[in-house]
């Protein structure tokens, strides 16, 4: 029964070895392997497997290595891998092995280069037509408007700038990508002069407290806005505020129901939110009303600055 189990084995390891030792990348075809536990994990590996041969960011738990011998890619990766990596769109993949052996998912792919090279182009083409149409409507003006639009847009010159390497990855020039670096630099460039422009003046209500005024612009200036009480060319951020005020159970209680409103320098809106906070305390009002500007402030920081 051992020399059956044996036999049995060395049989096995033959496969094993067929699978993870995968054909080297030539002209015609880009190969990749996922090897994981999971089927779907397996095969999001073996598609994180080719973007990284294309110089695609990868973000993965742990490295997927590669060693070419010869006429040979060996390919390792370890268990429990979650690869994601940029997204690349991979036209017609070919599946050339998907086998489970030791409880593993095995999963090799390949992608025809020449497609490879052709998708990448037009994503390509149609991210640096979207940035060029972006940089032309704000070339003559550089203020909230365009920090706004460039700051929600900003990801598309990411995307951009991650396809780049991926493409001459593919085997094309360095030349053949030139105009998109050069989009994606002027997106950049227009990016930092619009944030150094991103200015706003503010409109407090009269019962606004000092404490609440300095928080809230220290706050703001720590995120990229400028304050200023010029008007020409800046935005404005009308702050809105009402209390209500109680005193229960020997605990002073403060409920502040506030409202901001972003405009450009066009007047254009924003963004519109509206938040509650509150603030108790046993002591004394002041200490309750203290409680409650820094419960409010802690919300504009998750509900207006970072959303």
């Amino acid at each position: 029964m051992r020399f059956v189990a044996c036999i049995l084995l060395l049989l096995l390891q033959p496969l094993v070895f067929a699978v993870e030792t995968i054909p080297a990348d030539d002209e015609n075809y880009i190969y990749g392997l996922g090897i994981d536990l999971d089927h779907s994990n397996a095969q999001k590996l073996a598609l994180a497997d080719i973007t990284q041969k294309l110089s695609t960011r990868i973000q993965s738990s742990v490295g997927i290595s590669q060693h070419k011998t010869g006429n040979s890619t060996t390919t390792s990766t370890k268990q429990q891998t979650l690869a994601i990596s940029q997204e690349i769109e991979l036209p017609n993949i070919q599946v050339i092995n998907n086998s489970k052996i030791d409880h593993k998912w095995r999963v090799l792919v390949r992608v025809e280069r020449k497609l490879v090279q052709l998708s990448l182009k037009q994503q390509l083409e149609s991210i640096n037509d979207e940035l060029m149409f972006i940089i032309e409507d704000f070339s003559e003006s550089q203020g909230p408007a365009c920090w706004h639009a460039l700051t929600k847009n900003n990801h598309k010159k990411e995307k951009l700038a991650a396809l780049i390497p991926a493409y001459i990855g593919s085997g094309m020039a360095e030349e053949s990508a030139q105009q998109y670096t050069q989009q994606a630099q002027a997106f950049e460039r227009l990016f930092k002069r619009c944030k150094y422009k991103n200015k706003y003046t503010i409109t407090y209500p009269a019962q606004a407290s000092t404490d609440f005024k300095r928080a809230f612009e220290q706050l703001i200036k720590s995120q990229g806005f400028k304050v200023t009480n010029q008007k020409k060319d800046t935005g404005n951020i009308k702050v809105k505020l009402s209390e209500k005020q109680s005193y229960v159970f020997k605990n002073h209680l403060n409920i502040i129901n506030a409202e901001f409103i972003i405009s450009d320098e066009f007047d254009d809106e924003i963004k519109f939110i509206k938040l509650k906070s509150k603030g108790s305390s046993f002591n004394n009002k002041a200490e309750a009303n203290k409680k409650a500007v820094i419960n409010l402030i802690n919300k504009i920081e998750t509900h207006i600055i970072k959303s």
